[in-house]
């Protein structure tokens, strides 16, 4: 087979040209769509990154604020059962509070309730006492009785200072110089002249002198007049019992109260 040199050069040639042209028409082209295409993915990766980035961000805030809001949720919830306990043992304590303020509250008016009674009580059967004992001096009461007992009046007159006859004289001259002598039993002419005797020579003068019965008096005799009395009398004796017997029955009284509260 002869080969033709001019065919072959020609046939060269025209690939050149072929080649020439692709690459002038055709090949620069496709070579910049590929260029294209790849900047294209490039930056489409790109993006894909930048956007998986941004999501794992997104993804990790979302998680910490999910961590922080958990952990508020976590102090209110320990900050209301912290507080509820708190209110609670506040109730309870005030609950309790006010149970003893009320439990001693009613031990001290029972405490002085019954100490009322007793005191009550006590003075009450002070009182019988005393009216008791007045009772018996009284129906006891007889001339020896009543005789002793104008000689310890007369004794008593004869004892005063001479201040005291002063202020009983100073009283009859206010009085127009008159003196109610009562006496709880009926006095004889001759006992009423002894009295009538010894009140003139403590007056050192003449006086009006009347005598009276009065059942006010127990076992005893008074002179009186207006704003002053000289008197001696059982009853006075009574009255100081009965006052020392209450003054006595009050400080039990008080003596119990105090230890009930330190029972308490």
């Amino acid at each position: 087979m002869l080969i033709d040199s001019f065919t072959i050069i020609a046939q060269i040639i025209n690939f050149l040209i072929l080649v020439y042209l692709l690459k002038r028409f055709l090949f620069n082209r496709i070579i910049k769509i590929m260029d294209d295409r790849e900047n294209q993915i490039t930056d489409q990766m790109q993006d894909a990154e930048t956007a998986k980035e941004a999501a794992q961000k997104e993804l990790e805030e979302q998680r910490r604020i999910r961590e922080e809001l958990q952990e508020k949720w976590n102090e209110m919830l320990a900050q209301a059962k912290k507080d509820a306990q708190k209110k609670r043992e506040e109730l309870v304590k005030d609950a309790r509070k006010k149970i003893d303020e009320e439990q001693k509250n009613w031990s001290e008016a029972i405490l002085k309730q019954r100490t009322a009674f007793l005191r009550d009580l006590r003075h009450l059967s002070c009182e019988q006492v005393c009216q008791i004992s007045r009772k018996v001096l009284s129906d006891l009461a007889g001339e020896k009785l009543e005789n002793q007992l104008i000689e310890n009046f007369l004794v008593q007159l004869g004892k005063l200072s001479k201040k005291e006859k002063a202020d009983f004289v100073q009283f009859i001259n206010k009085d127009e110089r008159k003196i109610l002598v009562n006496s709880s039993f009926r006095l004889t002419r001759e006992k009423e002249s002894e009295i009538r005797k010894t009140l003139e020579d403590i007056i050192d003068g003449q006086v009006e002198i009347n005598f009276k019965v009065s059942s006010e008096l127990i076992c005893g005799i008074e002179a009186r007049t207006e704003g002053k009395k000289i008197s001696w009398n059982i009853e006075n004796y009574l009255d100081g019992l009965e006052e020392q017997l209450k003054k006595a029955f009050t400080e039990i009284s008080f003596q119990e109260l105090d230890a009930g509260k330190k029972e308490k």
